[in-house]
């Protein structure tokens, strides 16, 4: 037993209330069953409980025994002394409030249905990935869908979260916050973190002051990435490596940056096609901030996909376009971002940044672009998403992978199946 099936029994009363009673045997009417609630305090809020004809407002507090009560603590916190209902599994003690009046209490051992629990049971041993792939297709589309609104708003307000961190950071600077979480997803799963060392090592302020001058920008990027340092083979660097070189000793003295840069072999390269290595990545970086003023409003203010693409998509300086690493001169021509990392941007980029602006100017235009930018590009493929497919749930667009992907991870891996629609809905079925 777990207070997750008491929650789900109490919520939806699937339990026999048949002469229900407390256990000081008062007559209790469940008139409203309050909100479940996923912060501090009791299990449920805003109930109305009828208790020997006496009517009280209040709240509900779930526990598998009831001396779970004082083992929480709960007598010397004082968000539980409107506790108006103590619903357990099991009664093994008297339960008082700290004035000592007694809490009513039920019990629901002998009231809960066993099918239910047994089919609850059942789920949570169950050894496939999703728990309830065998009877999701008996589900109604509805059901699906809805969860899949749920998750998605649970994905977009947990990102959104990580961009308040960063802005809490960076006081408050959006154009601060957007340049380094940009530089975090310019290094994608590989060297998100070198890039995002890299943009706090060199803070966007510095660059804006050289916006006019790509080498400028180039070399403070290269050189605090690492790449412009003394190494065994500088005697083959060629002309464009040595005057970065020659500009970021200046520029770094200037800007006390000598202590702020990586390590080369911070950077990785296994299992890299040419066209992600780092050294493309930071050339585009570097073309992208050259070319646009002001990050935050550039990326919140564009509503299409295509639109961002347009300025995404930048064309890396003639070296770049040339050579996928320092000295070493490509077969052809190096491509610049391409679609699918385009995408990949707006999803972790520019969708968190809009959530997180439309909640702290309470807009919800701005959570709706963030949706609407999701609708137009499309579902990712991998093997979650793979998975679902196989079960029948529909996935066409990004906002059908990010959400199926939230809803695996957050949901089925940790088997919360009370807590997603699907899972109630199957357990109710013919309870």
């Amino acid at each position: 037993m777990n207070e997750s099936f008491l929650h789900f029994l109490w919520q939806f009363q699937n339990f026999d209330k048949t002469n229900l009673q407390t256990t000081d045997r008062e007559v209790v009417e469940v008139n409203k069953v309050g909100r479940l609630n996923f912060d501090s305090g009791a299990d449920f809020q805003d109930a109305r409980i009828i208790i020997d004809e006496v009517v009280w407002a209040g709240s509900v507090e779930i526990h598998i025994k009831s001396s779970d009560w004082d083992m929480h603590k709960h007598q010397f916190d004082a968000s539980y002394q409107n506790v108006i209902l103590h619903v357990v599994w099991e009664d093994d003690k008297p339960i008082l409030r700290k004035d000592g009046t007694k809490i009513p209490t039920i019990t629901l051992c002998e009231r809960a249905d066993k099918n239910l629990l047994q089919k609850y049971h059942a789920m949570m041993q169950s050894k496939a990935e999703m728990p309830c792939q065998n009877q999701f297709m008996e589900v109604d589309d509805i059901k699906k869908l809805s969860m899949l609104d749920k998750v998605l708003m649970k994905r977009l307000q947990d990102k959104s979260l990580i961009v308040n961190q960063f802005l809490q950071e960076n006081k408050q600077d959006w154009e601060e916050t957007t340049y380094q979480i940009l530089a975090k997803n310019f290094g994608f799963k590989l060297n998100a973190e070198p890039f995002l060392s890299l943009s706090k090592n060199l803070p966007l302020k510095i660059l804006q002051k050289h916006r006019d001058n790509l080498g400028q920008i180039e070399a403070l990027i290269f050189g605090v990435a690492g790449f412009l340092q003394n190494d065994n083979n500088e005697i083959e660097w060629d002309d464009y490596r040595k005057n970065l070189r020659k500009e970021f000793q200046f520029l770094a003295s200037k800007y006390q940056l000598h202590d702020k840069v990586l390590g080369q072999h911070e950077w990785k390269y296994l299992r890299l096609r040419p066209a992600n290595f780092p050294t493309v990545r930071l050339a585009q970086f570097a073309k992208f901030i050259h070319q646009n003023a002001n990050l935050f409003s550039v990326l919140i203010h564009l509503d299409k996909v295509k639109s961002l693409a347009k300025i995404l998509k930048v064309k890396q300086s003639d070296y770049w376009i040339e050579h996928y690493v320092f000295g070493k001169k490509s077969e052809g021509k190096v491509p610049t971002l391409g679609n699918s990392s385009v995408e990949n941007v707006v999803i972790n980029t520019v969708v968190p940044l809009l959530v997180a602006y439309a909640n702290q100017k309470d807009n919800r235009d701005y959570l709706e672009k963030a949706i609407g930018l999701l609708e137009e590009i499309a579902a990712e493929e991998n093997n979650i998403t793979k998975h679902w497919q196989s079960m029948g749930l529909k996935i066409k667009t990004a906002f059908d992978s990010q959400a199926s992907i939230e809803w695996y991870n957050h949901f089925c891996l940790t088997k919360k199946c009370l807590e997603c629609n699907v899972g109630v809905d199957i357990l109710r079925k013919n309870d």
